[in-house]
């Protein structure tokens, strides 16, 4: 038994009784107000406070000075599944389990400053609006100044909110399975979401369809060309191009002469998505001026994709191995999932561990969590275990900061972001 099994052991309530009042307490992004002052008040208890606040996209409380510094990445934000037993009036419901990184990481933080001496820093960043959701909320608050982008990280990156971190650690659920598991080193995709206006001139489908340009034929035109495309998609980098029509036409009566087209692009290779969906514009461009029509395209940068630090995801492996069987633990998988966490790893070494101990499908109304220990227990033993070899001996940390390739500078990102 190591000096953290008996402290976890003892603060098990803690962590069940947090977990409880979290998930309870759904709120969407940029919107968690109840939920910021449930983990205020428990830091308050122990007698930590907000070291900076981001305002709407969250805020940092940090321990320690100095380096190395490692900052510890939760996310506060529910998102809809009205049918979830434990959604709120607005449909927001924990079925994603942020709920539990904020439990897990808030414990680390204090348990970590209440039982180890180090040198260095150790931040806990809570924050907003991680989920792609309530769009039309976040655009109102993007057109009143109030934020940049959509997502509470992108916001901090803005704000050079990361710039004294040296790397990212956090934690996320695997959903339901079979057997007491953990993974390290997986990729996410990022995506672009795309909305295409196709135009062209109206006229009475009957009688006159030879004086109108057919908006909606362009649009299929479109559509077949990107089809065609697909052949040239690489497996290994995990493409994912998916659709759909949100306007057709006006009339039935009528040649279309307005449609829209939605959807996302996504990949894990960074490079990939950017170069694909400039592919896509000129596709649409050209198959539009076929058909005599035009396209205007809106473009919104969503999520770059995740691609976590092989060398830091090692240093937590000894500490995975004494809470679930090496057989038990997955490696270096490959999701078309996004998480915005992806474009923190643009600039630092990151991680996102994930774990086990809970049922029901993700983003689905039958989740929740099912077993503390392997949802909140060993997911706190790994990471805190794991921060007191780093700053015990920080040289292989700082070896690791040292040599990740950085894939972007910030002035780069917000260039990519047409700001």
């Amino acid at each position: 038994m190591t000096k953290w099994t008996s402290i976890l052991e003892s603060s098990k309530t803690s962590l069940m009784k947090m977990e409880s009042a979290l998930f309870n307490t759904p709120e969407l992004g940029f919107k968690e107000q109840k939920t910021r002052q449930i983990i205020l008040d428990y830091l308050k208890e122990h007698q930590l406070s907000i070291t900076k606040d981001y305002g709407l996209s969250g805020f940092r409380v940090t321990i320690g000075s100095g380096k190395p510094h490692v900052a510890l990445i939760a996310e506060m934000d529910a998102l809809i599944v009205h049918k979830h037993p434990n959604a709120g009036p607005d449909g927001a419901a924990h079925a994603c389990g942020h709920h539990l990184q904020s439990t897990i990481l808030t414990h680390v933080l204090t348990l970590f400053n209440e039982h180890e001496s180090f040198d260095g820093s150790l931040s806990l960043y809570c924050i907003a609006a991680e989920e792609f959701v309530d769009l039309d909320y976040r655009l109102q608050l993007q057109a009143d100044g109030q934020i940049k982008l959509l997502s509470g990280k992108q916001n901090l990156i803005l704000m050079n909110a990361f710039d004294d971190v040296d790397a990212f650690l956090s934690v996320h659920t695997m959903g339901e399975t079979l057997k007491p598991s953990m993974e390290i080193n997986a990729s996410l995709s990022g995506f672009i979401y795309k909305k295409l206006h196709f135009y062209g001139q109206a006229a009475h489908a009957a009688v006159m369809p030879h004086k109108g340009i057919n908006a909606l034929n362009a649009q299929l035109l479109t559509q077949q060309a990107f089809a065609y495309l697909r052949e040239t998609f690489q497996e290994e980098d995990r493409i994912r191009l998916h659709l759909i029509t949100t306007q057709g036409g006006e009339s039935v009566n009528s040649v279309p002469a307005h449609t829209i087209l939605e959807g996302y692009v996504r990949s894990i290779n960074p490079d990939t998505l950017i170069n694909l969906n400039a592919r896509l514009n000129e596709t649409a461009k050209h198959c539009a001026l076929a058909m005599e029509a035009r396209v205007e395209i809106e473009d919104r940068t969503g999520y770059m994709p995740l691609l976590q630090s092989r060398e830091l995801s090692d240093l937590l492996l000894p500490h995975i191995k004494k809470v679930v069987p090496e057989a038990n633990i997955v490696d270096h998988q490959k999701s078309f999932a996004a998480g915005d966490m992806g474009d923190l790893s643009l600039f630092k070494p990151t991680i996102q561990l994930g774990f086990s101990g809970c049922k029901g499908l993700v983003h689905g109304m039958d989740f929740r969590m099912d077993n503390v220990e392997e949802a909140l227990v060993y997911p706190a033993y790994v990471l805190l275990s794991t921060l007191s070899d780093l700053y015990r001996d920080p040289s292989a940390f700082n070896a690791l900061v040292q040599a990740y390739p950085v894939k972007m500078t910030c002035e780069e990102y917000t260039n990519m972001h047409a700001f």
